[in-house]
């Protein structure tokens, strides 16, 4: 009976101990946080409270009385696995942190993907693109012309908010793993994490819908359009474009970001670190201040001659954000700048690069280039030696510089958001044929250029560069004032383009605004003030066009069936012919123009006529010089309308061999003759039903000796009969 009871008491007794074992290790945090449980469990705390409630104790008479041990050392004692657990472990916390931080790191120094692509024009040669949240690095300039014949935008142009704001959305996201180690709280963990979980998710749908975008937003007219249909983007894989093979494929980038995602994930869940809430902030708050003031606080300034005897020895001494200052006097080199510097010339630095190759070349991004003369580069095409050449590095500012006696004067290639102020350009003195482009745009989005003076250049040209906006420049004695091709979205402002065979030549382009310019002085036997071909959403307004052969000719403008060409409020005077029209240019809508004194007011270029376009819009028309008005009502628009027609251009169109009479008696009276015998009189060319009585002249048309017709015409009439007067006077007083 004994030993069954003995047994059945040690049956009881193991599920008992199992029970206050895991009571035991659930109540663990319990008493770690409580000082009174903490104080049961120590067998020394016990043996003192033994004592003072009057249990007998060492000092005592009685027998000394052996410590009961606790319930924590009872259950470490059966399981020592359930004693490991219960003490956190901040190592593997703040290691997780770690990890996370220098993935997130990785993720913004290395691309996230990569385009491989193979075409026919070049050979075994692939080309590479790696896109990453800071730039768009590789063969970009290829790609894009590839792009460019299935109508596909360039790759600089597309995704500037998002590049815009992936600065700050790493830095957020490493503060965010940085405080979610120290909050106690789960969902604050994971509300600091999320960023970071969800940063690859968006990343790469933001890539697709931008690679589906530019797939759908082709351009319609461009070459290869009718033989490639459609196009299928792939974020991983390979995929055809027309003879193109591209193949995608994630980069070092993705993998870190989602290995930051991961840990991110993992630390939501961890042991938070034992630290105050205020140290939490304290910690956040220093480090978004250490990053604000991180920059600034390294800058310093390299002074050329002092303990650096070139320029290229303080560039190479100097780092991101300092200051090179260049004294005055020529220091005869040619510089590099492949870090962010600031090189500032004082009064009368020149660097002089003697005749050879490129003078100053910059390959860092947010490099500043200010107040100096750059002069003397080489004459070698196939090099195109160039006073400052950009390469392949975005926000480069170059302001008050000068560059003078150089091939090319400023060369942007893939330089986006460039900015070229208050500079002055002067080109070799050499036949139009030999010169270099006085500034060049190429494949740079975003730049702007204001207020620059370029003179004996070739062009300054702008092709591939969309959304760029050029104001306040003077472009005189050079073969185009502005060759622009292939560039979207660019607005021209105030310029003056004067002495140049053509002004500006606008080509193969969308959404351009001309407001107030003026394009004066274009003469030759092919020289335009302004020639538009094959253009889009092109607004002319407020513009003068002086004393050119042709002040503006369009040819095939709008391209595209919902194209726009508006004129609107220019001057048009004095020009041989004030505006040459292409059969083909259709839609266009021409008001409130003011056409002065032109020899010929318009002129179509070959068989057709010009009603096709639209000549009065609201009811207001255009001003005519040779125009037969009459006001009845006072409103400022003639009751009858104005007709251009001409029955020797007629005649000429007919027998070619009648143009050597163009601008003769001989052409004015037949003119004379079909005019007062109606019967000969031709088919208009043009009608503009609402003429106006009165120029619609604003401040800018009427500077600059602008304002001219018929008080000009009146003003040269009476100094040619008083200069007739004299000499027949003088005949008198001889006889």
């Amino acid at each position: 009976m004994t030993d069954d009871r003995a047994r059945s008491a040690g049956d009881d007794e193991a599920p008992a101990s199992q029970a206050i074992g895991c009571a035991a290790a659930v109540m663990t945090p319990i008493r770690a946080a409580d000082p009174a449980a903490r104080a049961l469990d120590d067998p020394r705390a016990t043996a003192a409270t033994s004592g003072s409630s009057g249990v007998p104790t060492a000092g005592s008479d009685a027998a000394p009385t052996r410590p009961v041990p606790s319930q924590l050392e009872r259950t470490s004692a059966r399981n020592p696995a359930a004693s490991e657990r219960r003490a956190p472990d901040p190592v593997a916390t703040v290691t997780i942190v770690a990890v996370a931080v220098i993935a997130l790191v990785l993720s913004w120094l290395l691309p996230w993907w990569v385009m491989k692509a193979r075409a026919p024009q070049y050979g075994q040669r692939t080309l590479v693109v790696e896109i990453g949240p800071r730039t768009v690095e590789g063969d970009i300039r290829e790609i894009d012309l590839l792009g460019h014949y299935v109508g596909i935008q360039p790759m600089g142009t597309i995704a500037h908010i998002e590049r815009t704001i992936a600065p700050f959305g790493v830095c957020a996201t490493i503060l965010g793993v940085l405080a979610c180690g120290f909050c106690r709280r789960r969902w604050l963990r994971v509300l600091a994490v999320l960023p970071a979980i969800v940063m690859p998710v968006l990343v790469l749908v933001d890539l697709k819908l931008w690679m589906v975008k530019t797939v759908h937003d082709r351009n319609q007219d461009s070459s290869l359009n009718l033989t490639v249909k459609s196009i299928d983007p792939k974020l991983f894989g390979e995929y055809e474009v027309g003879q193109f093979k591209v193949a995608t494929e994630l980069g070092g980038g993705f993998y870190a970001g989602a290995l930051a995602s991961l840990l991110g994930l993992g630390l939501a869940f961890a042991v938070p670190l034992s630290i105050g809430r205020r140290r939490v902030v304290a910690i956040v708050l220093g480090a978004g201040v250490a990053a604000t003031i991180a920059a600034p606080a390294h800058a310093a300034e390299l002074a050329v001659g002092n303990g650096y005897d070139t320029i290229a020895a303080a560039v190479t001494a100097a780092r991101d954000g300092d200051v090179v200052l260049i004294p005055e006097g020529i220091h005869h080199e040619h510089v590099t700048l492949d870090r962010s510097v600031r090189l500032v010339g004082r009064p009368g630095a020149v660097i002089d690069g003697d005749g050879e190759g490129t003078v100053l070349r910059i390959t860092a991004p947010g490099v500043e280039v200010r107040g100096l003369t750059v002069r003397g580069s080489g004459s070698t095409y196939t090099s195109e030696d160039t006073g400052i050449r950009i390469d392949h590095a975005a926000d480069v500012r170059v302001v008050d510089t000068r560059i003078e006696d150089t091939l090319f004067g400023i060369f942007v290639a893939q330089g986006d958001r460039c900015v070229i102020e208050r500079s002055t350009v002067i080109g070799k003195d050499l036949p139009h044929v030999r010169r270099g482009d006085g500034i060049r745009l190429w494949y740079s989005s975003g730049c702007r250029l204001t207020g620059n003076l370029v003179e004996r250049s070739r062009d300054v040209v702008i092709w591939y560069s969309s959304g760029t906006l050029v104001e306040d420049n003077v472009v005189r004695t050079s073969r185009y004032g502005l060759h622009y091709m292939y560039s979207d979205r660019n607005v021209f402002h105030r310029n003056r383009f004067e002495d140049n065979q053509v002004g500006a030549a606008i080509m193969y382009s969308r959404g351009i605004e001309l407001t107030e310019n003026a394009f004066s002085f274009s003469r030759g036997p092919a020289a335009y003030g302004v020639l538009l071909k094959d253009a889009d959403d092109v607004f002319i307004t407020g513009n003068r066009f002086i004393e050119n052969t042709t002040g503006l000719f369009i040819d095939g403008a709008p391209q595209s069936k919902d194209g726009r060409v508006d004129v609107h409020g220019n001057l048009i005077a004095r020009n041989d012919v004030g505006l040459a029209l292409q059969p083909l240019s259709r839609r266009i809508r021409f008001w409130e123009n003011a056409f002065v004194g032109n020899r010929g007011q318009v002129q179509i270029v070959g068989t057709g006529s010009a009603d096709e376009n639209v000549w009065a819009v609201g009811g207001r028309g255009n001003y005519w010089s040779d125009a037969t008005l009459y006001d009845r009502d006072g409103d400022g628009v003639s009751e009858l309308p104005y007709r251009l027609e001409s029955t020797y251009e007629v005649l000429a169109d007919r027998y070619p061999a009648l143009a050597f009479f163009d601008a003769t008696p001989a052409a004015e009276a037949i003119d004379l003759a079909a005019r007062l015998f109606p019967i000969f009189a031709p088919r208009p060319k043009l009608t503009d039903p609402y003429p106006l009585v009165q120029a619609p002249l604003t401040a800018w048309t009427r500077s600059d000796g602008a304002a001219t017709g018929r008080a000009g015409f009146a003003v040269a009439g009476v100094a040619l009969l008083s200069l007739g007067a004299l000499c027949v006077a003088g005949g008198v007083v001889r006889v």
